[in-house]
C-alpha cells in the first residue's frame, strides 16, 4: 500500500518536473518560430504573440535554467517522507480502530445473546479442586451467571497456566493449574464470558530475584514492604514487558478478556519509598495509564479486551489517592473498570451511612452514582460485588445496585464459595 502511494505520488512529481521544466521551453521556441513566420508574411496586423506577452514566460525559464536542481530534489524526497509518515500515522489509526472493533465483537455479541456480563471469582489455585469445580458447574447450570473470573497471575507471583517466557523459566513461577482444554470445557458447560485476572505491581517472586525492579525502601536499603506486599516499580520497562507478555498468552491461551489487578502504586503515605521517578501525582499517573494504553492496545491485537481492577474510593475521589488511579483518566485507557465497591471497605460515616456494610445496596448506588456524575459511561463500569461476610439477601442486594443502574457485575470471594441463592434462578 505505502509503495503505490509513492509511486503516485513520483509520477505526480514528474508530471509537475515536466510541466515547470520543459513545457516553458518548448513554448518560447514555438513563440520564436511564429514571430519569424508572422514577419515574414507582412501582416503585421495578424499579430499572433506580441512580445510583452512572452516576458513572463522569459522570466521563468531563467529562473529555472538558475535554479539549484539538488535543492529541488532535496525537496521532492522532504515532502515524499512527509507524505509517506502521514500515510503511515494515518494506517497505524486505521489499524488500531479495525483492532479495537475485532475485540469487542465478541462481548458485544454475548451481551446481544445473554443481556448482561454477570461474573463471579474463581480462585486459580482452586481450578482443579473437584468439590470446588462441581460448586462452579452448579452454578453456572442453574443461575444467570455468565462469567468466571481466573487467575493467569497471582498475588504471590505464580503463573498459573504452560508458559516459555524467559523471565516465567528463570523465575521458575510456573504452576500449571489449566490448559486451554481445560478452558473449553467450561464452555462446554454453558457459553461464558472469560476474564484472565492478572496481578500487576505486587509481586514478591520478581522483587526477590530482580530487586533493583522493585519500590526501594531508603530507611531500610532494602525492596519496600507494606504488611508483607511486595511492589515493583511502575515505571518499570522491564515489568511492564513482563506483564504484557503473560496477557498476551494468556488471551491465547483462550480468555476473552484480560483484568489487570493491583494496577497501582503501593497504598501507603511512607516517605521512605523510593521510585525511579518522582511519587507526584503527574508521575504516578502518567506511569500507570501510558502502560494501560500499549497494553490494551497490544491486547486489541490479539483479540482481548482489557479491564482494571480499581479501588472503589476512585468513584468519589477526584484525585489519585497516591496510587496512580484517576478515574477520569483510567477510563480511556481501558475497555472497562472494576472498582471494588465493597461497603465492609468503606469508613464509618461513608454516604452518611455510621456502618456501611449493613447498607450494601445504599452504599454502592452512592459510589456508582458519583461515576456517573462524573461522565463515565455506564457500559465502561463492571464492579466487583462483596461475596463475603454477607448473607444471601446481602450478595443479592449488592447486584440489585449495580443493576438497578444498568450495569454488569463480578462477585468476588477469594476461597470461591458462592450459593445458589445469591444469585436468580433460571427456573426463576
Amino acid at each position: 500500500m505505502k509503495r503505490m502511494l509513492f509511486n503516485i505520488f513520483l509520477v505526480t512529481a514528474i508530471m509537475f518536473f515536466l510541466l515547470i521544466f520543459l513545457y516553458p521551453q518548448k513554448l518560447s521556441e514555438e513563440i520564436e518560430s511564429d514571430e519569424i513566420a508572422i514577419s515574414q508574411l507582412n501582416t503585421p496586423d495578424t499579430t499572433i504573440y506580441v512580445p510583452s506577452q512572452i516576458d513572463h514566460v522569459e522570466t521563468i525559464r531563467q529562473i529555472m535554467e538558475n535554479y539549484d536542481m539538488s535543492v529541488l530534489s532535496s525537496n521532492l524526497n522532504a515532502y515524499s517522507e512527509i507524505f509517506l509518515g502521514d500515510i503511515e500515522v494515518e494506517l497505524q489509526e486505521i489499524a488500531l480502530k479495525n483492532a479495537t472493533i475485532y475485540a469487542s465483537m465478541k462481548i458485544n455479541k454475548f451481551k446481544k445473546e445473554n443481556d448482561q456480563i454477570r461474573g463471579i471469582y474463581l480462585n486459580g489455585y482452586l481450578f482443579n479442586n473437584l468439590s470446588k469445580r462441581e460448586s462452579i458447574e452448579k452454578i453456572l447450570t442453574n443461575t444467570d451467571v455468565n462469567t468466571l473470573v481466573i487467575d493467569v497471575k497471582t498475588d504471590n507471583g505464580h503463573i498459573l497456566f504452560d508458559t516459555e517466557i524467559d523471565e516465567v523459566i528463570y523465575l521458575n513461577n510456573e504452576r500449571v493449574k489449566f490448559t486451554n482444554n481445560d478452558l473449553q470445557e467450561l464452555r462446554e458447560i454453558k457459553d461464558i464470558y472469560l476474564v484472565g485476572r492478572l496481578v500487576v505491581f505486587q509481586d514478591p517472586l520478581f522483587v526477590k530475584v530482580f530487586p533493583d525492579e522493585a519500590v526501594f525502601d531508603s530507611r531500610l536499603n532494602k525492596p519496600y514492604s507494606q504488611n508483607g506486599q511486595f511492589f515493583l516499580d511502575p515505571s518499570s520497562k522491564k515489568v511492564q514487558d513482563y506483564i504484557i507478555n503473560i496477557a498476551i498468552e494468556s488471551c491465547r491461551l483462550g480468555f476473552d478478556e484480560i483484568q489487570y489487578d493491583y494496577i497501582r502504586y503501593p497504598d501507603s503515605n511512607s516517605k521512605f519509598m523510593q521510585f525511579d521517578t518522582k511519587n507526584d501525582f503527574e508521575n504516578r499517573v502518567n506511569n500507570i495509564n501510558s502502560f494501560l494504553s500499549r497494553s490494551r492496545q497490544l491486547l486489541h491485537n490479539e483479540g482481548c479486551l482489557l479491564s482494571a481492577d480499581t479501588f472503589g474510593y476512585i468513584l468519589t475521589n477526584k484525585q489519585d489517592g497516591g496510587i496512580g488511579q484517576n478515574l477520569e483518566t483510567i477510563v480511556e485507557n481501558v475497555d472497562f473498570i472494576s472498582p471494588m465497591v465493597y461497603p465492609s471497605h468503606y469508613t464509618n460515616g461513608s454516604f452518611g451511612y455510621q456502618n456501611p456494610n449493613e447498607h450494601p445496596y445504599e452504599v454502592i448506588t452512592a459510589a456508582l452514582t458519583d461515576a456517573l456524575d462524573r461522565g463515565v459511561d455506564k457500559d465502561k463500569i463492571r464492579p466487583f460485588l462483596q461475596g463475603f461476610w454477607h448473607s444471601n439477601e446481602d450478595i443479592r442486594n449488592n447486584i440489585k445496585a449495580a443493576s438497578d443502574l444498568e450495569m454488569d457485575w463480578l462477585i468476588w470471594n477469594i476461597l470461591s464459595v458462592y450459593e445458589l441463592d445469591s444469585f436468580t434462578k433460571l427456573s426463576e
